[in-house]
């Protein structure tokens, strides 16, 4: 593993840590938000370390789709959980009411502890 995966991998452990912080304290869209850049920094790992590097969320979206989804390299559930994850952030970060309840921000803490634990064996494996 590459010192740049590896971190992306310890910001996706921190971004769990903090967002279940967040979500004990009530602050359930900010924990969504941190759960979805748990994802998504989870998800640049696994691309970089497949030599694929893109910045954007729109491009990490889509590679990740194209290069593991759709060739069932990882179950396509976790593509439409980074798209899902994705769409609560940006409702969290930019909606002028606090639109995330518990039970969603709670799912999506979930999901990111489950989108890491299914990432890292394939980083290990190429």
């Amino acid at each position: 593993m590459t010192e740049q995966v590896a971190q992306l991998i310890k910001k996706s452990e921190e971004a769990i840590e903090v967002s279940q912080k967040l979500l004990k304290d009530r602050y359930f869209s900010h924990a969504a938000s941190k759960a979805y850049y748990s994802i998504f920094y989870a998800t640049q790992a696994l691309l970089i370390s497949r030599g694929i590097e893109v910045v954007k969320h729109s491009a990490v979206e889509s590679s990740f789709g194209y290069h593991f989804a759709r060739t069932k390299e990882i179950d396509p559930k976790f593509h439409e959980m980074l798209i899902d994850a994705r769409r609560v952030r940006e409702m969290a970060d930019y909606a002028i009411s606090d639109d995330v309840i518990g039970s969603v921000a709670s799912q999506k803490v979930e999901d990111a502890k489950e989108f890491l634990k299914a990432i890292l064996p394939l980083l290990e494996k190429k």
